[in-house]
């Protein structure tokens, strides 16, 4: 199942519930230098306040946040003699919205059957893949295009065949028109050479028509020509629906989540980490909140659908022995957490957290009618999240990788039933 996104209800409970604290230091690598024992009672003060607060109860984080920087602040000002400044087409496209493509290439493999080197080739043909996206989600109609050659032929997943260069034109035309907003990611599975000139290309796409609608995955198998110059062109792109189950497919909505995500202010650095798990039945975040250039806490959240109250619903565990659960309901761009849990010192907390999607890469969030005991607790300020650009991956390097792990005659026996497969 692709690997696209969702929302780190605990990191983000995290962020919400440090935010608008007045901030002592700006975050550092390390933890601020302040003479004297007060020091060490200002920095003990803070991280209480974000253990006590964070994932679990984001109602009560907010007030001991509060608290704790009042008490830090004045034992810093006390110490050092001053005060502390304030601080989601056809084939070979369907789309999910990264500005690039997720480039895997598990299996590729650097030599064919021939002994062709094909290190150079492998780097290309990703680096088509990430153009590809791009231009799609930049709906450039004629880049497009322009990676087919003359008398390519396109086939969508519900068997549509569009033929030649100039009907591949319209057809992305027709398709921009319909969906203004859509957007594709592809993630590349494979590759496998049958000579020094024709390569053959599949993976899986995720689109989304509209920032309301949800993602659509295609697996794709795309045949490349190299021509003459050394320009790599699809002759043939084809789309399969992909099969998947009631769990997935309810939670497909969320799957823009999936990656990396970070918060950072004056008061706290929160990461939260989301991926696929347990055959893409669940979304699995992982989170770290950082006060003043140290790990305050730390947790996990576990997302899925539940088919006996026909919600998402999700789980949160943090390392101060806090849990929280809650139900998901979505409306519009928006999606409401009506939440419940303990938090590690035995308070019942509850409340309604909010998530707006304001695109793929960014969202923001709040927590709203706050209990944590009996005392009610106001609105936190909505924070606003970004996804974290992923690292640049070296194709060449996974390739000779992956290369030195291959069965070769099971490669070839692969590659002999493609071969096959293409001439039928």
């Amino acid at each position: 199942m692709v690997r696209t996104a969702v929302v780190g209800l605990l990191a983000l409970l995290a962020v919400v519930m440090v935010g608008g604290v007045e901030a002592q230091q700006p975050p550092t690598k390390t933890p601020p230098v302040v003479p004297g024992e007060a020091a060490k009672r200002a920095l003990e003060a803070t991280q209480k306040a974000a253990q006590n607060a964070i994932p679990n109860a984001p109602v009560a984080a907010q007030k001991a946040a509060q608290d704790a920087a009042a008490r830090a602040a004045a034992a810093q000002k006390a110490a050092a003699g001053q005060a502390s400044p304030k601080n989601a087409p056809p084939a070979k496209g369907a789309p999910a919205t990264k500005e690039s493509a997720t480039k895997t290439a598990v299996d590729t493999v650097a030599k064919d059957a021939s002994g062709t080197d094909h290190a150079a080739d492998d780097e290309a043909l990703m680096n088509m893949a990430v153009e590809f996206d791009k231009a799609y989600n930049a709906r450039d109609a004629k880049s497009l295009a322009e990676m087919f050659s003359p008398d390519a032929q396109m086939i969508d997943a519900d068997g549509t065949t569009v033929q030649g260069r100039e009907d591949i034109l319209k057809a992305f035309e027709e398709i921009f028109a319909n969906e203004p907003e859509g957007v594709i990611e592809t993630e590349v599975s494979d590759l496998r050479y049958l000579g020094p000139a024709v390569a053959i290309e599949t993976g899986r796409t995720v689109l989304i028509s509209a920032p309301d609608q949800p993602a659509v995955i295609n697996e794709y198998t795309a045949v490349h020509m190299k021509s003459k110059d050394g320009k790599w062109l699809m002759t043939m792109a084809r789309d399969t629906p992909t099969e998947v189950n009631d769990q997935t497919e309810n939670l497909i909505p969320l799957s823009f989540l999936i990656g990396d995500w970070v918060d950072e202010s004056a008061d706290a650095v929160v990461k939260t980490t989301y991926d696929w798990s347990d055959g893409d039945k669940f979304i699995v975040g992982k989170f770290s909140v950082q006060l003043l250039g140290e790990e305050a806490f730390s947790g996990t959240q576990r997302i899925g659908w539940d088919p006996l109250a026909r919600k998402v619903r999700s789980w949160v565990f943090d390392s101060n022995g806090g849990f929280q659960e809650g139900l998901w309901t979505n409306r519009d761009n928006q999606w409401l957490v009506n939440y419940r849990g303990v938090s590690g010192d035995g308070e019942v907390t509850s409340g309604t957290s909010v998530m707006t999607i304001l695109d793929r890469d960014r969202w923001s969030w709040q927590s709203r009618d706050r209990i944590v005991g009996s005392e009610a607790l106001d609105d936190t300020p909505e924070v606003f999240v970004v996804r974290k650009a992923p690292a640049p991956v070296d194709a060449l390097s996974a390739a000779e990788a992956a290369a030195e792990q291959s069965d070769l005659p099971g490669v070839q026996a692969k590659e002999e039933a493609v071969n096959a497969d293409i001439k039928q």
